[in-house]
């Protein structure tokens, strides 16, 4: 085909301009001022993106109950190597040593949250592989601070493991476990907050990455549930609108960042990596405006599809 060239400019450029990030960056300062002394639960906060929202939300005096992870977690090797970084040893670590680790990140963003202005923040480690105690977490937010205005959902994990190659990427306990931290602990912590959430005419983001509609191999578990959480958040999206409830429901998707914590799922260009602090501010803005969907880097998706059309990732 002569202008086959054409179909990824004809692709991104609707898509650049459509993306509801394009309107959400210019949220304007007056509209941001209504987040003052609300109440925002922000789950994994203790770095990251987490932790750069917390800044963020407090630089707009908004009360924060930010939540870390303790428990196994298949992203021990990420974790090792921030340790590594820092001049520790390269010894595997235990799971105790790495709660502790978060939990002192989740210490240095509570206080770094106080002097940016909010004026009042609560901190609390959890397994979210302990599902059924996952409304304790609300509770304590309710009892903390009598209400709740926002849920911002950004725990996960990230599992790797090729289902043919390894006898890891097999088994039931690998299985059971991503989807206890990516899927269920989403919806058990959506549906206890709700109640709360009707009160206060609340909203929910929901944060994913780029595997809730594009799959890579040695990622199939994580795929599948990105793809669960989505089918689940776009359907209670819908439902809270036909039942006209107060409570509002964003679907986020976030591409590859500079300086991640996180490991990386694809490799992208330099040009299409996305800067923390200005998704930060795109969600920010999301609280305010509350589309039905946002994602950033506005490019990264429609390039990193392109590669799965011709193969190359």
């Amino acid at each position: 085909m002569k202008f086959a060239w054409l179909l990824p400019l004809l692709i991104a450029i609707p898509y650049w301009w459509l993306t509801p990030s394009s309107l959400l960056s210019s949220s304007s300062s007056s509209s941001l001022l209504s987040l003052a002394n609300k109440t925002v639960l922000i789950t994994d906060a203790s770095g990251g993106l987490g932790a750069e929202l917390a800044r963020h939300l407090a630089s707009h005096q908004a009360n924060l109950m930010l939540v870390t992870r303790t428990g196994r977690s298949e992203s021990l090797t990420n974790k090792q190597n921030v340790y590594n970084k820092e001049g520790k040893t390269n010894s595997p670590q235990s799971q105790s040593q790495i709660s502790a680790y978060t939990w002192n990140k989740l210490v240095t963003v509570r206080d770094e949250a106080l002097k940016l202005g909010s004026p009042k923040v609560e901190i609390l480690s959890f397994d979210y592989n302990n599902v059924g105690e996952v409304g304790m977490i609300v509770e304590k937010t309710v009892e903390k601070f009598g209400r709740l205005d926002y849920l911002v959902l950004n725990q996960e994990e990230i599992a790797r493991g090729y289902l043919v190659k390894t006898r890891h990427g097999q088994t039931p306990d690998f299985v059971s476990r991503t989807f206890s931290v990516n899927v269920y602990s989403s919806i058990e912590l959506t549906l206890k907050s709700l109640p709360y959430l009707e009160q206060t005419q609340g909203h929910i983001l929901l944060l994913s990455s780029l595997l809730s509609d594009i799959s890579k191999p040695g990622l199939a578990v994580m795929s599948a549930t990105q793809h669960a959480t989505h089918g689940f958040f776009s359907s209670l999206q819908r439902e809270l609108r036909e039942k006209a409830s107060g409570v509002t429901l964003t679907v986020g998707q976030v591409g590859e960042m500079e300086q991640s914590e996180k490991m990386s799922l694809f490799e992208v260009p330099g040009w299409s990596v996305g800067d923390r602090g200005e998704c930060a501010r795109v969600l920010v803005g999301s609280l305010v405006s509350r589309p039905g969907t946002v994602r950033y880097p506005r490019l990264q998706g429609v390039f990193v599809r392109l590669l799965g059309m011709f193969g190359r990732i």
